[in-house]
């Protein structure tokens, strides 16, 4: 999509960072286990979100206009190659509604360094919980491959936006019609398919749209990793299974720039009325995750949050 190759780009551009905004408690679970769990889009706060993007999807191939040149495009660079790649996708369309597993993460901002971003200390208050930021550093393009999970921009779209994309995609198609054309026929198909998963797994309401949101996306059924790990959890009395990235590097299977000490740039302390032992736990935690400088990228938020 090229909204998602855009952002993408400008976020390897200024070199920027993601933060994960959670409790302590689960800040602390990840840094101690060296684990980063993906949750299945059914168990989301609200997974009519996800549903919001296959509709969108649905309703423009449901258009004789916007179908026939979709097909004419991708067909002029192998013959049923757009009828075969939308079979695909309509083929794997329950398995990736019902077995698509995801972990939201925020844009981060250099001057949101120091405290944090407001709304999304109230968007996650839970009473007397502490909150805490993990800022992360996005690993080199290609260094993670062998995770298998897709980094994807969250896109505020209307049904206008997804179409004007898609024609976008359809242009692109037409204007680079010589390379595709040589390209494997297999790979093509792939391509095709993980982008109408990827872009359905990330359209929201522009309402959020100050949340910054990007998405790790895990199909495992339809595309596996033999590095992440699947277990079944018990989440806020829920039973559920969770997929779990392992934060250590493994050169063997294509995986670096994920240890502790490579991805965590920062963690942030939310306000609360105990910031000092807190932050004291969290060094100590770095240290033994094999941080050496972990007193310098542990922090608290300033700002007060009224109760």
């Amino acid at each position: 999509m090229p909204y998602a190759a855009g952002r993408i780009a400008a976020l390897k551009a200024a070199n920027k960072r993601l933060v994960h905004y959670s409790s302590a408690e689960n800040i602390m679970n990840i840094i101690k286990t060296k684990m980063f769990w993906l949750r299945n889009t059914r168990c989301m706060a609200d997974y009519s979100e996800i549903d919001l993007g296959y509709g969108m999807l649905h309703k423009f191939f449901g258009q004789q206009q916007n179908r026939d040149a979709f097909y004419k495009a991708v067909n002029a660079c192998s013959s049923n190659l757009a009828e075969d790649s939308i079979a695909l996708f309509d083929q794997w369309l329950n398995e990736i509604r019902f077995n698509t597993y995801i972990c939201s993460v925020s844009e981060h901002e250099d001057a949101e360094t120091g405290h944090g971003r407001l709304s999304m200390w109230r968007g996650f208050d839970q009473g007397s919980s502490i909150r805490a930021a993990m800022v992360m550093r996005v690993p080199e393009e290609g260094a993670a491959d062998g995770l298998r999970v897709m980094l994807s921009p969250v896109a505020y779209f209307g049904e206008a936006d997804v179409e004007q994309q898609l024609w976008d995609v359809i242009g692109n198609i037409r204007t680079n019609l010589d390379y595709l054309a040589g390209l494997d026929r297999d790979r093509i198909k792939a391509l095709i398919f993980f982008t109408l998963a990827s872009a359905a797994a990330s359209i929201k309401h522009i309402g959020f749209i100050e949340e910054k949101e990007w998405r790790i996306i895990y199909l495992p059924r339809a595309n596996p990793s033999t590095v992440i790990k699947q277990s079944i959890e018990t989440i806020a009395g829920i039973p559920q299974i969770v997929q779990k990235i392992p934060l250590e590097d493994n050169p063997a299977e294509n995986v670096r720039g994920v240890s502790i000490p490579a991805l965590i740039d920062r963690i942030i302390i939310g306000p609360s009325g105990y910031p000092i032992p807190v932050m004291q736990a969290f060094v100590q935690a770095l240290t033994d995750a094999g941080v050496t400088d972990a007193a310098n990228r542990v922090g608290a938020s300033g700002i007060p949050l009224r109760a």
